[in-house]
């Protein structure tokens, strides 16, 4: 049996991403993220002796039409279609342009937006056969199997379907238990070049390293997706993959994704000694929460080809964190960025605007906030009220949302007005942010530094136009 992956081709010239709790614009990150989720899936599905391809609309220069096409010629049982909030509405559209260009074929789409909002999702598109709620490899494994076998769904945890005009829900799917029993991505399915970092212009990919995550800010939705306990692959297991990506693709450059690698300093630590232990020569970066850092631990990461560590710093306002139920400190935003400096790693900080109590004077924290730590980069996010988390029940309840249409919610369109903080001031503050921070004359240099080439500069206006709305 034939089952294509597909990351849908963009609306309009706007490149989504789609991983887990990342939903956003490409451009908000400046640059596309390698789809680490549907090429670990087709790995599943191959294993299991499936006929698989992967198209991934983000990066390859493929439209509706050319999808179409494909499904007309190729002819598969089932299409997977991964999804984002921002991107529902378009996402969905694909399961019509399937049944059109192959009517028996069943259609099913994954993310964190379809498995908190089935049934809005069903009722906006009749051409939609199945839901996958949460988790998504081994539900969509034993969907597939049930389609090549000519069996009904009933039954399969996971999976929400539609059988005779009616919608079904089946129980919820227990959690991967043991991660490394996945498959290593397929990477094979996509054209790894197309997939670069800013200004280097390297090839990189993306390395899972666990799912969940314990903590309680209001405004994440990935326990929606991968619950909130963790679960780790050993750190040989991750090694490992990387060596093999190494060896097979050329590829030396890797983000860890998760939740946060660092939540256990142990296990991090212990993973960035078996890449040293195995003198990998790899350059990578990794994301984490400013309270679970050590001086070891950013040393260790360091030896082991780390170069640049992202901290959720969020706000410059105690009142805004404890209020987003972050649980750290500005103190703990000062230390670890200080602590990162004083190793030789760079620093991204990653800032929301318009949470929660915010105020146009807890922004201007923020702002200076950024300014004072010396940032390497900073990231000014609007506040998202995405489906599966708590900002989207609370903004709901209080009738903060301005907008209800889905592809304003994203990180560069502020769409929650609350008492103290209209839409406009969040927006006007996030291109005061960018303007303040980057024309600080050390920022002026660096970046000024990193131009290489014709493209670089290109690459230059493009994140400007894209931070500050000049488009």
């Amino acid at each position: 049996m034939r089952v294509l992956f597909l990351n849908p081709p963009p609306e309009q010239g706007v490149n989504v991403i789609r991983e887990g709790r990342c939903m956003q614009r490409t451009d908000a990150w400046t640059t596309v993220w390698s789809p680490v989720s549907l090429a670990t899936i087709a790995a599943v599905l191959r294993d299991e002796g499936f006929e698989v391809r992967l198209r991934d609309g983000s990066v390859e220069d493929i439209s509706g039409e050319d999808i179409s096409r494909e499904i007309k010629a190729w002819q598969p049982s089932l299409v997977v279609i991964n999804t984002a909030t921002t991107s529902i509405d378009q996402d969905i559209t694909v399961a019509a342009l399937v049944k059109a260009a192959a009517p028996a074929c069943r259609t099913l789409v994954m993310g964190i937006h379809p498995s908190t909002l089935p049934d809005e999702c069903f009722a906006v598109n009749d051409q939609l056969d199945i839901i996958v709620r949460g988790e998504p490899e081994y539900s969509i494994r034993d969907a597939a199997a049930a389609i090549s076998g000519g069996r009904s769904l009933e039954g399969i945890p996971g999976l929400s379907y539609r059988r005779d005009g009616v919608v079904h829900h089946n129980e919820k799917r227990p959690f991967i238990e043991d991660l490394d029993e996945l498959p290593f991505p397929a990477w094979d399915l996509v054209d790894t070049g197309l997939y670069r970092l800013p200004f280097t212009g390297k090839r990189y990919l993306l390395v899972a390293s666990a799912r969940g995550c314990p903590y309680a800010c209001t405004f994440c939705a990935s326990k929606a997706y991968y619950g909130a306990r963790v679960r780790k692959r050993s750190p040989a297991r991750i090694v490992d993959e990387i060596s093999w990506i190494k060896d097979s693709f050329g590829i030396r450059d890797f983000l860890f994704w998760a939740e946060s690698f660092t939540n256990d300093q142990d296990y991090a630590i212990a993973t960035a000694r078996e890449m040293i232990d195995r003198n990998l020569d790899v350059s990578w970066v990794c994301n984490s929460r400013v309270d679970t850092v050590s001086p070891e631990f950013l040393r260790t990461i360091r030896e082991a080809g780390c170069w640049m560590i992202g901290f959720g710093i969020e706000s410059g306002s105690q009142e805004v964190l404890d209020a987003v139920k972050k649980k750290t400190t500005i103190t703990d935003v000062v230390t670890a960025v200080r602590m990162a400096h004083e190793v030789g790693l760079e620093v991204t900080g990653h800032c929301i605007l318009g949470l929660p109590g915010e105020t146009e004077e807890s922004l201007q924290m923020t702002i200076d906030l950024a300014r004072f730590l010396r940032l390497d980069y900073a990231q000014f996010y609007c506040a998202v009220a995405f489906p599966g988390s708590e900002l989207y029940e609370q903004s709901i309840e209080n009738g903060w949302l301005d907008e209800t249409d889905w592809k304003y919610f994203e990180q560069n369109t502020s769409i929650i007005s609350t008492p103290s903080l209209s839409t406009e001031q969040v927006m006007a503050a996030r291109d005061r942010a960018y303007l303040s921070f980057y024309r600080q004359p050390y920022m002026v240099m660096k970046t000024l530094g990193k131009i290489k080439s014709a493209g670089d500069i290109g690459a230059l206006v493009r994140m400007a136009k894209d931070f500050l709305h000049w488009a």
